[in-house]
């Protein structure tokens, strides 16, 4: 058993996975490609040309996707590119801060421009050796620089020749982004795209304040300026992939973007299905097992086969069936997935704790020799803490304001949630009014709709925000739940039922009913 706390040369520590994409890369390095997980449909359809803008929450992998585009295989000869530099948002963003643009609309436009020479330098940088023409327009000449490097000295050489005291991009930005000279680089730089084309991946922030208007016009900006390269240049090896919170989207979307069906089209949202999750928790699991020689019941799993995965996988372990905290049974994949807002890095948080209960007691891998829905009712109040965290610039002072639901009835009538509001007027920073509070609690994840009740089962299935494609909107006469996950930080007070946070989908509908 000492073997899972052993530090080996490669591997994960515990057999999960780390709770981040940045610590995995730290413990795997170059082994990184042999524990990634291949088969998840945002993968493929990440890499689709006319995939240019992907969505998603706090831990649901927009960072493993940037890294998977260093060793993807649909793109032949492909390089690509991580810009995740957090100086560079704030250098633009101290530029246009006090800008004196009288429109947002303005602002959003000139910024684009500062988007689009960016990405043209760095494309500039990756084929310069190899072309005079691209090398005369590139911003740092001579030898090829790393691209951390190349990106702090373009944005820090563009501000300042571009960008005036006022915050106003200049109009000299304009007339270099249509000089002879550069637009002939980009024609030369295309021919080579063409053979070898080139991935950018663009992460944003993780926490935004949506009153910061310089954050939102430079995130907005970005969004039109990868929809342009979409357009004019996927089909010619330019692949440019802005990868945006969806935490602030909505707000982005409603009120940044100038032309929402323009510039937003068919975004890649990274919401996770249960047979996504499974194979992904199991694949970790299944090679962790195999690098310390564990026994599994099966050398040969079919990854294809959501059955096959359950039956070798997931049952021998955790059992086909969980005693919950109060002594009734359930199915033990919902039960596990349903203290989650479907996110990779929560169930992979779960699950190592269970397992690190069977390492205390010298019982790994045997899950089942633990109380299971105790290791997981540790959990609660940190993965509760993550996602209050991930919007306390969005709703500042968020956790005082959600914990006025303290005591709560697990479900109740929307109208409920008016009462509740009234305790919470003298918190609010700003914008205080009941139906900023269900729509903060809607956003959150931490209040549903019921959808269908089985009162034979005893089993609620409910909507929640961060499944759905649009807002949820609560009414009055709406019966409502809590999420799962805030039982433990909410103190929610339990009346028998389950509540299954699952979206209406044909997924949940054979696993529950596999089960």
């Amino acid at each position: 058993m000492e073997a899972i706390e052993t530090s080996l040369d490669i591997g994960f520590q515990y057999p999960f996975g780390e709770e981040s994409c940045e610590h995995e890369l730290e413990v795997l390095r170059e082994k990184y490609p042999d524990y990634f997980y291949e088969e998840s449909r945002f993968n493929q359809e990440a890499l689709d040309a006319d995939t240019y803008l992907i969505v998603g929450r706090r831990g649901s992998g927009k960072t493993s996707l940037t890294q998977y585009f260093n060793f993807q295989k649909r793109y032949k000869n492909a390089r690509s590119v991580d810009v995740d530099e957090p100086e560079i948002y704030q250098s633009i963003l101290q530029k246009i801060a006090n800008s004196a643009y009288l429109s947002p609309d303005l602002a959003v436009n000139d910024v684009r421009k500062i988007w689009e020479y960016l990405i043209w330098s760095i494309i500039f940088n990756q084929y310069a050796e190899q072309d005079t023409a691209i090398r005369n327009a590139a911003v740092v000449s001579g030898k090829k620089m790393k691209s951390t490097r190349i990106i702090s000295e373009i944005v820090n050489g563009l501000l300042s020749k571009y960008v005036g005291d006022d915050g106003r991009v200049m109009g000299a930005l304009s007339e270099t982004l249509a000089d002879p000279m550069f637009n002939k680089a980009k024609a030369r730089a295309v021919e080579y795209t063409r053979r070898e084309p080139i991935i950018i991946a663009i992460d944003t922030f993780e926490r935004y304040d949506r009153g910061n208007a310089a954050m939102m016009i430079v995130t907005a900006s970005l969004v039109q300026c990868a929809n342009n390269f979409n357009i004019a240049y996927a089909n010619k090896g330019i692949h440019v992939k802005a990868f945006v919170s969806a935490e602030i989207f909505p707000y982005i979307k409603e009120s940044a973007i100038t032309n929402t069906t323009k510039f937003i089209r068919h975004p890649l949202y990274l919401r996770w299905r249960p047979k996504d999750l499974i194979r992904l928790i199991s694949w970790r699991f299944y090679r962790y097992m195999v690098e310390r020689k564990f026994k599994l019941p099966s050398k040969k799993v079919d990854w294809d086969d959501f059955d096959d995965i359950l039956n070798k996988m997931w049952y021998p372990f955790f059992g086909k069936k969980i005693v919950n905290l109060r002594g009734i049974e359930e199915a033990s994949f919902p039960y596990i997935l349903r203290h989650t807002q479907m996110r990779p890095r929560q169930l992979v948080i779960l699950c190592n704790n269970i397992a690190r209960e069977t390492v205390r007691h010298g019982k790994f891998p045997d899950f089942t020799s633990v109380p299971i829905s105790k290791a997981i009712g540790e959990c609660e109040y940190d993965l509760a803490d993550e996602v209050l965290n991930s919007y306390d610039l969005i709703y500042p002072r968020v956790s005082e304001i959600v914990m006025a639901l303290t005591d709560a009835p697990m479900i109740f009538d929307g109208k409920y949630l008016d009462q509740v509001a009234k305790k919470t007027s003298d918190v609010w920073a700003e914008g205080y009014s009941l139906s900023s509070f269900r729509r903060l609690l809607a956003e959150l994840g931490i209040v549903g709709k019921v959808r269908n009740r089985n009162r034979g089962s005893k089993i609620i299935e409910a909507d929640f925000e961060y499944a759905m494609q649009d807002r949820l909107v609560i009414s009055n006469d709406d019966e409502c739940v809590i999420h799962p996950m805030f039982y433990s930080k909410l103190r929610v007070v339990k009346n028998g039922l389950v509540v299954y946070p699952f979206p209406d989908h044909e997924d949940y509908t054979n696993m529950l009913g596999g089960q």
